[in-house]
Order: C-alpha cells, then structure tokens, then sequence
C-alpha cells in the first residue's frame, strides 16, 4: 500500500499525516460529488431566489395598481358627490333669483340680496362658475338646452338664442346644469 504524507499547517504548528492514498482518493471522489450536488443545490436556490424576487415585483406593481385605482375612486366619488351636492342646491339661487322679481319692501329686497351674494360666494368657494349665453348668439347644445323654439323677429337668424330663462353653471370644465333658453325657429 502507497502511503502519501499530507502537511496541514494548525494553529502555527506543522502536523504530518499519513493517509492511504486509495482511501485519501477515495474521499476526494465523495467530495467533489458533495461538491456538485451543492452547486446543484445552489443553482435551484437561486432559481427560486429570482422567481420570489419577480413574484415580489410583480405584487408590489399591483398593489401600486390598486392603491392608484382607491385614489382615483376615491377622487371621482368626492367629485360626484359635490357634483350632487352643488346641483342640489341650484334651485335655491333660482328661488332667491326669482324672489327678487316680486314686489318687496326695501328691507326684505336688501335681505335677498345679501342671501344671494352669499350664495354666489360659496359657490366661487367651490368652483362653480355660473354662465349666461348671450341673446343672439348661436345656440350651443355643450351648454345650453333649448326650452323653447320661437319664430324670430325681423333681423334675427335662425338657430340664435331669443331668449335666456335660466343660468347655468359649470364645476370645472364640467357643465352641472345648462342655461335654459327659447331658440330663434
């Protein structure tokens, strides 16, 4: 039997052993086996490393995803809902408006007045611009709802308005309620 001497240096002190060559070979064989099986081992671990990785990524997008679609949801629900509100209250300015064709003492007419005003503010607070078409202008259905067709007077084209009964107002670029008007036949 060949014998083979290994040095291994331990601790600063040299230590001398002697180890059958075939056994040491042998060893060597079952090492370089473990050696590959944990380079296998290493290979899948870092196969599933990156896929955890993706299916990280791939669950952080959606829920960024979901988190834009809530805050848009919830921006278009606030949006609706001070949309209903605003049209709810419309009918008040109109009922002010129409307060201030009847006859009235000085002190109620100033009193309406002053409600109006207020009205009018809280609805600029809020970003609603009322608009009026203008009498002889063409009729533009984006903005307008024609009430009523008139036969027009000498002059007046046909497709103009005659006349305005109503305002109407805008949140935004969005028309929450048409001016009513009577258009020229």
């Amino acid at each position: 039997m060949a014998y083979k001497k290994v040095e291994i240096e331990k601790n600063q002190d040299k230590v001398e052993v002697s180890v059958e060559e075939s056994s040491a070979d042998d060893r060597l064989t079952v090492l370089e086996e473990e050696n590959e099986k944990l380079k296998e081992e290493l290979e899948a671990m870092s196969k599933k490393a990156e896929e955890a990785q993706a299916d990280y990524l791939r669950a952080r997008a959606d829920c960024e995803n979901v988190r834009k679609h809530k805050n848009e949801d919830v921006r278009r629900a606030y949006d609706e809902g001070k949309t209903e509100t605003v049209e709810k209250i419309l009918g008040i300015g109109d009922s002010l408006d129409w307060a201030l064709k009847m006859p009235l003492d000085d002190k109620t007419r100033e009193g309406i007045e002053m409600l109006l005003k207020k009205y009018h503010e809280t609805l600029a607070n809020l970003g609603v611009v009322d608009f009026t078409p203008e009498v002889g202008t063409p009729f533009d259905p984006n903005t307008a709802n024609a009430v009523m067709q008139m036969d027009g007077d000498e002059g007046e084209e046909s497709g103009n308005i005659k006349q305005v009964f109503g305002r109407g107002y805008k949140l935004g670029e969005k028309v929450i309620r048409y001016a009513q008007v009577t258009v020229v036949k």
